[in-house]
Parts: structure tokens; sequence; C-alpha cells
């Protein structure tokens, strides 16, 4: 077995990967890029200190941030020992810290028994909030929120206390909660590295424990917060801040550093030799798995930032044409083209070698709709489909009501968001009268219960207060005038403010938002009510619910979700400023940063081929917006790719141009790109990411000018074209702009 190891070690690593397995003593950052196989240095290292240098087992402590990581690495280290040869402790920070509480009661000054999950902790602020009188538009889960980043991220390792905050409220549903947690002897989450911290407080404890752990090694230290950072320190230094354990090896790479939202900060790798002094530093840029071309533009995009170790990712690899970059009309296009690329490989058979990236849960729907159209499966990874996402299944629950008032699945969902204090038993009772008068309405049998005195008072208020939201909206009603009173009346939009934690209600209003396009995109599409609406709604998801689960498909994610993934083809959608970077993030360069690298991770899923794809508009608010390429996109040399305008496409001619790139068949140069009767194939034009394309006059007739097509007039400016008719030799447009409907002569109208 010892050979084996050893074989591995000359034969399957290169040399910077030998050099980190082989050095045994002293601080030591492993800088391993994308794909530069950190995992196999990380076990080989571990099994060469057991095997080679006759370190035991429980002298080696081994600390990643997920169980499946953790296996993977018990895993692969198994395979180098001896069957019966016992492991050393592989696992997340907060297991081990726990470990440590357990075994040493006596040193920690918190005894406790039991660990809070997110469901206890929420109970006891609820019941703070509630022994206070405090008003219930605070949110539980964002008092935690802030309660959880005081501890991770303002924590003072002078003060071996928490940061307290300013806000005098705040301040004291936090030491209520610390108060609730100590009577109850219970411990959350964060209280494990805290405490777990403080035991190195103790003198005799932790010279005890150098004298055991000699050995320290840390995976992904990119993703460490503040305090996970003096938990290290404390391990592997003395009471004299002198390094007192024999090896201390960090892996990471602060190019995929994207988790500050959690409380990851970068500072953590990059000031790490401040840290500790003499360390050691060695940089693995072979990556294993991406073609040569790919990791260009990826190096090209990730030397803008400031806050990075210089490196750059290499690989033996090569290929030619394989990357695209393409300009989509709108995000209807481009969703077309995606399940385009998605009906190739589904008949290739490799469909599940290939995933759509997205910054943002939101931008899924208009891609999804096409999937379902074309009748591509696909799985989302991370989330859930658009249309089953809780936030859309409580405002189309709301609409059900008004095309159907009977719908009784839909007013249980519904009665009680946002909260009216509307509870089980009244439920209860709404229900048992229903079923006594099955044919009158949810409306019905609200008044019903008021007049009978069975609700009363507050109940009764609340209860009125739900029926007048559906007040004059009826089947004959806009679908988009019937949304937007919903949204209004509901005070859905406060509820998701304050009942969720910043990030998850930013998501949340973002899919509204979506949901509120979609409605815009299928009026405009000839779905004119409610009842149409909710049918198209019912259909696509019927659609998508008949797809195998263990079907070859088409994997959906954000850019978040990706990381530590790979796939043979990618595709990075919606590569415009305002969604990549994001809106929040573009007037703040430490931000801006954090987004090139979400793009670097993008671009490093990659095996094979990589397709950059953004749209030239979208549709807001019944109007379509230009958008601008992302500035990431700028950042890659013109020499490694051209953007390709496939705006004005056929879905033909967009089959025969992606079957050309899989085929790696280059377009021919003196094929010219035409817009006329189908043809043989045409290659896109190529155009500039450097500035926003230029529209182009085509012949005013109707073969020219088509509905849903964008068109721009000099006096009325950016319009949709909503029909066209035809007057003896003279052809009327009528086209929705932004002051409103006009019918135009077609010879004052541009398309874009």
């Amino acid at each position: 077995m010892n050979m084996s190891l050893n074989q591995f070690i000359e034969t399957e690593l290169n040399e910077q990967q030998r050099q980190a397995v082989l050095k045994k003593d002293g601080p030591l950052v492993v800088i391993a890029g994308a794909g530069s196989g950190k995992t196999r240095v990380i076990t080989a290292r571990i099994a060469h200190l057991i095997l080679n240098e006759g370190v035991p087992a429980s002298a080696i402590v081994a600390l990643t941030f997920t169980n499946k990581a953790a296996r993977e690495m018990q895993e692969r280290i198994g395979n180098f020992l001896p069957k019966s040869a016992p492991l050393p402790f592989i696992g997340t920070f907060h297991s081990y810290c726990l470990r440590l509480l357990k075994s040493n009661p006596h040193v920690s000054d918190m005894p406790f028994f039991t660990i809070l999950d997110a469901d206890d902790q929420e109970k006891i602020i609820k019941d703070i909030l509630a022994r206070n009188n405090i008003d219930r538009k605070i949110s539980p889960k964002q008092l935690l929120y802030q309660i959880s980043a005081l501890k991770n991220m303002t924590y003072s390792a002078e003060h071996q206390q928490y940061g307290m905050p300013h806000e005098h409220l705040l301040q004291q549903i936090y030491q209520c909660y610390e108060q609730e947690k100590r009577a109850s002897k219970a411990l959350d989450f964060d209280d494990l590295l805290h405490y777990g911290l403080q035991l190195f407080a103790n003198e005799s404890f932790k010279q005890e424990f150098q004298q055991i752990v000699r050995h320290l090694l840390v995976d992904e230290y990119q993703d460490t917060n503040v305090i996970q950072h003096e938990l290290l320190k404390a391990i592997a230094k003395d009471a004299h801040n002198k390094f007192a354990i024999d090896s201390l090896c960090i892996v990471g790479d602060e190019d995929q550093s994207i988790y500050s939202w959690r409380g990851a900060t970068i500072t953590n790798m990059l000031n790490f030799s401040k840290d500790f002094k003499d360390t050691a530093t060695i940089k693995i840029e072979q990556n294993y798995r991406s073609v040569q071309s790919i990791l260009d533009i990826a190096n090209h995009v990730i030397q803008h930032n400031q806050q990075r170790n210089p490196k750059k990712l290499w690989s033996t690899k090569q290929g030619a044409n394989r990357i695209k970059n393409i300009v989509c009309m709108s995000e209807y296009q481009e969703g077309d083209a995606i399940a385009i690329i998605g009906k190739i490989l589904q008949q290739q058979q490799q469909l599940g070698s290939c995933a759509v990236l997205y910054r943002t849960h939101f931008q899924s729907r208009a891609i999804e709709e096409a999937l379902i159209r074309a009748n591509v499966p696909y799985r989302i990874f991370g989330g859930v489909q658009f249309y089953e996402r809780r936030e859309i299944k409580d405002l189309l629950a709301f609409a059900r009501l008004v095309a159907n008032p009977f719908d009784r699945p839909a007013f249980f969902r519904i009665i009680n968001v946002p909260p009216r204090g509307l509870g089980q038993a009244f439920e209860t009772e709404f229900y048992d009268r229903w079923a006594l008068e099955p044919f009158c309405t949810f409306t019905q049998i609200a008044q019903q219960l008021i007049a009978l005195g069975i609700v009363k008072q507050k109940k009764a208020a609340a209860l009125l207060e739900f029926t007048d939201i559906f007040k004059d909206l009826s089947l004959q009603s806009a679908p988009l005038e019937v949304f937007e009173q919903i949204i209004k009346r509901s005070g859905y939009l406060q509820h998701i403010k304050t009942s969720e934690e910043p990030q998850e209600a930013q998501a949340r209003l973002d899919n509204i938002q979506e949901l509120m396009r979609a409605i815009e995109h299928f009026q405009r599409e000839g779905m004119t009510t409610v009842e149409q609406l909710l049918d198209e709604i019912a259909l696509m998801q019927e659609r998508s619910s008949r797809q195998h689960e263990d079907a070859d498909t088409l994997t959906l994610m954000t850019l978040h979700a990706a990381k530590g993934l790979e796939f043979d083809t990618i595709i990075l959608a919606g590569l415009e400023d305002g969604l990549l970077p994001s809106a929040r993030s573009v007037d703040n360069e430490s931000a801006v940063e954090e987004e090139r690298r979400l793009f670097y991770v993008g671009i490093t899923r990659a095996k094979e081929r990589l397709l950059l794809s953004r749209s030239r508009y979208r549709y807001t608010y019944g109007q379509m917006s230009d958008q601008l390429p992302s500035r990431f996109l700028r950042e890659i040399p013109l020499e490694a790719t051209t953007a390709d305008d496939v705006r004005h496409m056929q879905p033909y001619q967009l089959k025969q141009y992606f079957n050309r790139w899989f085929a790696n068949i280059e377009p021919q140069e003196s094929q010219v790109l035409t817009f006329g009767a189908p043809s043989a194939y045409q290659p896109a034009q190529n155009i500039s990411v450097e500035q926003p394309t230029v529209t182009t006059t085509l012949q005013a007739t109707l073969k020219g000018i088509r509905p849903h097509q964008p068109v721009s007039h000099a006096t009325f400016g950016v319009g949709i074209v909503q029909a066209t008719e035809q007057k003896d030799e003279k052809v009327y447009v009528t086209v929705k702009f932004k002051a409103g409907t006009k019918k135009v002569l077609a010879q004052f109208l541009k398309t874009i």
C-alpha cells in the first residue's frame, strides 16, 4: 500500500502538487487554481504524513466546509491506507468544535446538552418579541441573520466576546436571546465556533491539545470568516504568538471567493503570511479540466481584480472553436437559443453534460419556458422551478381565486399570507361551513361566518380585509391589472421584506418582478384574461412534470451553486450590466471584484465548450429596455472571441449555427449573412462588445415588420409591434410605445 502511494505521488502529481504534498513542516499556503486537483493534494498529503512520515492519524486534523467534501476526502485517504488503519479527523469547523466541547465539558464555561436548529432559534426570538410586546413586523429571521452576522463577522479576539450592535433594540433582543439559550443549556451553530475558540483561552487545555494535534489542514480557505481564522491561530500558536505545531497547510483560491454575504472574508487568505511568519507559498496552476482557450479568457478577466495572488492557469488540453459569444434580441430569443442547443445535445445523448448558469434565480423563467416548449428535460440544481417557487405559487393562488372563487386549495394557501391572525381553529370553522354550503364562494362563506357571529372582532376585520383584496377583480380584468392590485392590496411585498433574511428576501422580490414581466409577455402573446394566463401556466407545469427525473437532463443553476462542479458545455446567460455585475454591486469596487470572481467561476466550470450569451433588449414594464453588455465581456481580448449577432436569425438558422459549432466547423468568411428565404447555412455577423449595436433599416413591408418586433420611431422612441395591416399600397403598423399605442406608417419605423 505504501508503494501505491509513492507511485501515485511520482506519476499522478505534477511538480507543484508534489511539493505541496511533501513539505512537512511549518505554515504553508497552497494556492490551487480552478480545476487544478486540490483535493488530491490534500488527501495525498495526509496519506504521506501517515505512511511515509509515521505521523499517527490522531495527530492530524483536516477541516473543510461541507460534509460531502469531508466524505470524499475520507474515501480517497482510505484507498491509500490499510483497511484496518484509523483515519484522522476530517470534517467541518462546526463538527470539530462540537467534538472538542463534548469531550472537554470541564473546560468550557458554557455547559450544554442540545444544539438548536433554525426552528428552535426562531421560536426563541418569537417568544422574546411576544413577551416584550414588540411590533410583529420585526422578522425573527432577519433578527437571527443580524445576530449571526455579529457573531461571525464582528467578533473581538482581544475581549473574547462578540461585538455589540449600536442599535438599542437589537442589542436588547440579542442579550435576551443569549440569556434564554444559557438558561436552556443550549447552543446554536454559531456558538460552536465561539465556545470552541474559548477553549484555547485555557492554557493547560491549549498545551495538551498541541501535544496531540501536530498537523492541521484546511480546505477552501478563501471561504473562512473572521472567527474561523481566529480559531486557526488559536490552534496553531502558543501563548507567546509563536508557531507551536509541526505543520499548518491551507488550500484555497481567492479568485473563487464568492461568499462574502455569508461572512467569508478574502483577506484571511491574502493576509495569511502576516499572521504566520515564514509561510511558504506554492501555486498550482496546471488545470486538468478545461481546454486552454477557455482558460485564456478566464485569466484575462480575473487579472482585473486587485485583491488576489497573481497566477495563470494553463492546460495541456487544446482545441479550436470552443467559445461562442452571442448577442440575442431579447431574453426570449436567448431562451430559444438555449433550447435549440438542448435539442442538439439531446439527440447526441449529451444533454446531461451541459449546464446553463445565470446570476440570479429569476433569470431561469424565460429559459424554462423555452425548454418546456421545446420538450427539453431540465432540472434546477440547488433550487426549484420558477412556477413552483413559494412566492410565485402564493400570487398565483390569489389569481386562482379571482378566476374560480370556489378554489379551496388556493383559499387555504393564502388566507394567512401575509399573516392575519387567522389560525387553525378559524380554518377548521371555515372549512366545515364551506362543506355545508358547497355552492357558495369563499366571499359568501366569509360573510356568513361574520353574520352568524362565528368570526368576531379582530378576526372578522382581518377576514373582511382579505376579501377586499378581490373587490372589482373579475375574469374580464386584464391579468397584469389583477396581479398589480393583488400585490398592492395584500401587502405581499412588505411581507417578503420583513419575513426573510435580506439575501433571500431580495431573491423572492426579484422573482415577483420576473413574474410581472412574464405576465406582460403572455398578454402580448394574446392571453388577455386571468383564466387564459392560469391555463397556460398550468399546461407548462404539466408538461414539465412529465419529464422523467432519471432522463438525460439539462442543468440550470445560479453561478453560486455551480462552484465545485464541471460540465463539458457551459452556457453563461444574461451577461449584461445590471445582471452580472448585479445592479446592487456596480457602485462598490469590492463588490464588483466579487462579481468578477463569479464570472470567473462560471467560465472555469467548462471543460470543452463555453457559450457567452447576452440580450440586446429586455422587457420591463411593457417596454423594451436597452441592455449594455457586461463590463466583464469587454475584458476579454478581441482576438479570443468576437460577438456574433444572432438577433435576426430564424430558429432553423440558429440550429445550423450551433450544429456547426458542435461539429467544430468554422464559418467560411466568403459566406454573407442575409435574412431572406431559407438557403444554405449563413454565419452570424460579428460585432464589437464595446458599444451597443446599431439599428438596421429594413424594407418597410409586411414581410420586414412583424408582430412583437421591436422598432424605433423618431418621435415616440422604441416600441413593440402589435399588428400590421395593408391599405391600398401603404403599410400601417400598430406599435405600443411608452407614450401609448400608436398607428404609424411603416416607412417611419426602423427595426431593431
